[in-house]
């Protein structure tokens, strides 16, 4: 059993005042040595309401293996898009050795190039996303999760992006709220708490489920 979640933060730039840092998490339940022998794309729709299919693929992968054709073992977080050339980076993904969870970042202008479908703030601001793994090493591949999931960054259907400290057997909470509105477009199947200081598996990644009565 798999799972990934994203959540979205605040990255506003002079020229794009409506920027979002987006993280992907995707956990595999299984403990690898170094993440950079999986492969993890994340195929987006930016506008989904046009049925043209997926826009974009965001890449968890080995970083040298696209940028200079030989593996490094560091991790890299890509986009390609499905009508044009070439890929974009602005961060690495957060995938710790001897782990099971991989985060993977992006800008939401990433998502726009020119001449191309657009995630966009004040024209089309929710996409819809699946995501598929694969093992570098001994082949094969998996859907990390059965169908696919919506998301608004500007406007999320349940909260999210909240860090909590927690010292070594103690306890915390945080309160989560939800969107009516924009659950009724994008609704969410619960919560993804990730902490990669978990032991390695699914409790890295706890999937807590929410529907609303």
């Amino acid at each position: 059993m798999d799972g990934q979640g994203v959540q979205s933060f605040p990255n506003p730039s002079g020229a794009d005042p409506n920027r979002r840092f987006l993280v992907f998490a995707v956990n595999g339940y299984n403990r690898w040595s170094n993440a950079a022998t999986n492969e993890f794309d994340i195929y987006v729709d930016v506008d989904p309401q046009n049925n043209n299919g997926d826009d974009y693929v965001i890449v968890g992968v080995d970083q040298g293996a696209v940028q200079t054709g030989s593996f490094n073992g560091v991790v890299g977080s890509f986009v390609f898009s499905t009508r044009s050339g070439g890929a974009s980076i602005v961060s690495l993904a957060l995938a710790p050795t001897d782990g099971t969870t991989e985060e993977i970042a992006l800008r939401t202008s990433q998502l726009c190039r020119s001449g191309e479908p657009c995630l966009s703030k004040t024209s089309s601001p929710r996409f819809t996303y699946h995501a598929v793994g694969f093992d570098l090493f001994n082949g094969g591949a998996d859907d990390v999760v059965n169908g696919s999931a919506g998301f608004n960054p500007w406007t999320p259907a349940i909260s999210q992006g909240d860090f909590l400290t927690v010292a070594p057997g103690a306890t915390a909470t945080t309160p989560v709220t939800i969107n009516p509105a924009e659950w009724a477009l994008t609704p969410a199947l619960g919560s993804m708490v990730v902490s990669t200081d978990n032991k390695a598996g699914k409790d890295e990644a706890q999937l807590l489920g929410l529907s609303l009565g």
